[in-house]
């Protein structure tokens, strides 16, 4: 573990800081919200907004992380995100956190995640060597799925006895937590620095989609993200939510604990990454994880039926722990499909180009999730949970079917582009030099 250095760890202990409170209130947000109003539309609504900020300013955002210093953006981001949540905290604790200011607030606070997300992506290669990329990337994916188990938990528990405000005062301590500890990485900037202007906004932007032209197989898989995204990341944020509290009735605490059996999941398919399968073919390792998903997808549709509720009793810990494990199983599979991915992309895209080319994936992957959530929020106050859940994995099963037999995998066989390679070299070799680890 040593040999990762002193900067990875620092990087990692932020990121768990500043992630257990964000699980705390990524679980807290959605039940204040149903609790004030019991309406999957508002929740929709929520998600939206929640998104937005990462299709418009995502281009931006990669363009910042490629010509100012990563560091100082992620610690500058960091605090901001800080104060505006304890911010809202005073405001919940003087009764005037209503739902048009939580949504403002939350159009802020997501402007600053879009700008901290590709530059702290982009940042890791840096300060670890790359033949260590994976084993970082499995450790730093089982901290952040042991935040997110501790998080919803912890918020389910918070929110449950002591109300909006514990849990916002918790997630803005631990913001500022995390950028005080990220002012002791060592980092020196690697790119090129230079003023921002529209038009160099621009000549990023283009310079860095002209590169992923190149990467045979990447749009394929991009496209493919963003229609399952649009398929299933509405049902995880907004229907489900919906379906536990309102329909079922589970108490906070049994949410919370639903919401950390998928990224128990997590942490342990990235544990089985990083010891037992680092030397396996990344694109298998991807196949089986998206193959496994959808199976198991359909196992837990089942569950969402009447006969089923009735069957295990409601919001009982029988009905609970009959859909906490194919959740916690479905976590598994889903390492083995976003950690080698990841990884990937943070080898074959040069630094100097990795920010602009990380919004700009995020952008794509996610560019329909906030017209999915839409659409469940507005259907889930009139169509019968199951037979929503049902059309999607029947759809999300075709789609993986049919992109796997394109040839999705093919991105894991490819290499940087050739007119890239020795900009790779030069990248590679400038990182090694001008990185203090």
């Amino acid at each position: 573990m040593k040999d990762l250095g002193r900067n990875f760890w620092l990087y990692a202990i932020g990121r768990l800081v500043s992630l257990i409170g964000s699980g705390v209130q990524s679980l807290a947000i959605p039940l204040y919200i149903l609790d004030l109003t019991g309406s999957g539309t508002i929740m929709g609504t929520f998600m939206v907004i929640t998104m937005l900020p990462r299709i418009l300013f995502g281009p931006i955002a990669g363009v910042l992380g490629d010509r100012f210093n990563r560091k100082m953006i992620m610690i500058y981001m960091d605090f901001a995100r800080g104060a505006a949540i304890l911010a809202m905290a005073a405001l919940a604790g003087a009764n005037s956190l209503t739902i048009t200011v939580l949504f403002i607030f939350q159009l802020l606070i997501s402007t600053f995640d879009i700008s901290f997300d590709p530059a702290t992506a982009a940042m890791l290669p840096d300060i670890i060597d790359s033949d260590k990329l994976l084993r970082g990337n499995s450790i730093l994916g089982a901290i952040n799925s042991l935040s997110y188990i501790i998080g919803p938990v912890l918020g389910g528990i918070l929110y449950g006895m002591f109300g909006i405000e514990a849990v916002l005062i918790l997630n803005g301590a631990s913001y500022i937590a995390s950028a005080i500890s990220e002012i002791f990485i060592r980092y020196q900037q690697t790119t090129e620095k230079g003023k921002i202007s529209l038009k160099s906004v621009f000549k990023d932007i283009v310079e860095g989609v002209g590169y992923m032209r190149k990467i045979n197989g990447l749009i394929l898989v991009m496209v493919f993200a963003m229609l399952s995204n649009f398929l299933l990341s509405p049902f995880f944020s907004v229907v489900f939510p919906f379906f536990a509290r309102t329909i079922v009735g589970f108490t906070s605490e049994q949410y919370g604990f639903l919401q950390s059996g998928w990224v128990v999941g997590v942490l342990i398919g990235n544990v089985i990454l990083g010891t037992l399968l680092s030397k396996k073919r990344q694109g298998n390792l991807f196949a089986m994880g998206l193959t496994a998903e959808t199976l198991i997808l359909f196992l837990l549709t089942v569950f969402f039926f009447p006969y089923f509720i009735d069957l295990f009793g409601w919001a009982s810990w029988r009905y609970f722990a009959a859909l906490g494990l194919p959740i916690l199983v479905t976590g598994i599979f889903n390492a083995f499909v976003n950690t080698p991915l990841n990884t990937l992309f943070q080898k074959i895209v040069p630094t100097n180009y990795r920010s602009r080319i990380f919004s700009v994936i995020s952008i794509l992957t996610q560019i329909a999730t906030p017209l999915g959530a839409a659409i469940y929020g507005f259907a889930v106050d009139r169509v019968p949970v199951h037979y929503l859940i049902l059309v999607s994995s029947i759809c999300n099963a075709l789609l993986t079917l049919v992109f796997l037999l394109k040839g999705m995998t093919k991105l894991f066989d490819g290499k940087t582009p050739d007119s890239e390679r020795g900009l790779v070299e030069k990248s590679v070799e400038a990182v090694k030099e001008g990185a203090s680890l």
